[in-house]
């Protein structure tokens, strides 16, 4: 006998990804008229109804004024990224904008475009190597910490938060901010590859929330062929990757593998350096 009744709609969403930027960029171009009502909305909200109440009663900022306006600053600036990826999402999705995936594999793979906008389930989870980069990130924060279960002599602390410098350098994107590259498997299928950077400017949930089943939206990049490839980090910035660069990666990073399973994660070369049939996803909204 059936013991749950499955929602007839699914109108919440929980977003672990938003790249708010790319979705408002597309719905200016897209629908003009739309982007402005919801801009327009926002700011009547904000010097209207939103004035001074937040819930069922009068706002109380123990900051004055200014955290007042900073709290609702904050609040419009969220309704409007929220309510432009809804009208952003139900313009593309009546449009018939968006690919979508009913299986996985090499011969799907090859009839996707780049610059198709796909939308898919998946399993998401960040790449092996920039796993071992935040755990190890994570770890060196705490070993100055006195108060810390993992905190390691003084003489060692130096050299740690050296070493993690150099890692969160490696991991930096064009706008500066860290990104945290990931593996995208469509219904669980982990080949041919899907990598995505996702920017930590856009992360919702935060980095910590990174794993699991997800709604994926984004844009393809790249469809890897056999004489391309893609660096899991950047060691020389404000350029191309190079066959310098990529020899380079590799063979330091190689160094990494052994250590690597002393935290449990399991790397090869192949986590290093993408090559064909590697898809390169620009990563639009990731929910549940």
């Amino acid at each position: 006998m059936a013991g749950y009744n499955k929602p007839k709609t699914k109108l919440h969403r929980e977003f672990l990804y938003l790249n708010h930027e790319t979705v408002i960029n597309s719905l200016s171009a897209v629908e003009a008229g739309k982007i402005d009502e919801i801009i327009q909305k926002a700011s009547e909200a904000r010097e209207g109804g939103l004035e001074g109440t937040i819930g069922y009663g009068p706002l109380k900022a123990s900051g004055g004024k200014k955290k007042s306006a900073d709290i609702h600053e904050e609040m419009v600036r969220t309704r409007t990224i929220f309510s432009s990826f809804d009208a952003w999402y139900k313009y593309l999705h009546a449009a018939g904008a968006f690919g979508t995936l009913d299986n996985w594999d090499e011969e799907i793979r090859e009839e996707i475009g780049i610059g198709d906008t796909v939308e898919f389930t998946a399993r998401v989870s960040l790449a092996p190597l920039h796993r071992v980069f935040s755990t190890f990130i994570a770890f060196s924060n705490e070993a100055g910490n006195p108060d810390s279960a993992l905190k390691r002599p003084t003489a060692e602390i130096a050299n740690l938060k050296k070493t993690a410098r150099m890692m969160a350098g490696w991991m930096r994107g064009k706008s500066e901010t860290r990104m945290q590259l990931v593996q995208i498997a469509p219904f669980g299928i982990q080949h041919p590859r899907i990598m995505a950077g996702l920017d930590e400017a856009f992360l919702i949930a935060g980095a910590q929330g990174i794993e699991g089943e997800f709604t994926v939206i984004g844009q393809i990049e790249a469809l890897l062929e056999e004489d391309e490839n893609y660096l899991a980090i950047r060691v020389i910035r404000d350029s191309p990757p190079t066959a310098l660069e990529a020899d380079v990666l590799t063979k330091g990073m190689k160094n990494m593998i052994e250590p690597a399973k002393a935290l449990g994660v399991e790397m090869s070369e192949e986590d290093f350096l993408f090559n064909a049939p590697t898809v390169i996803l620009h990563p639009i909204a990731i929910f549940r």
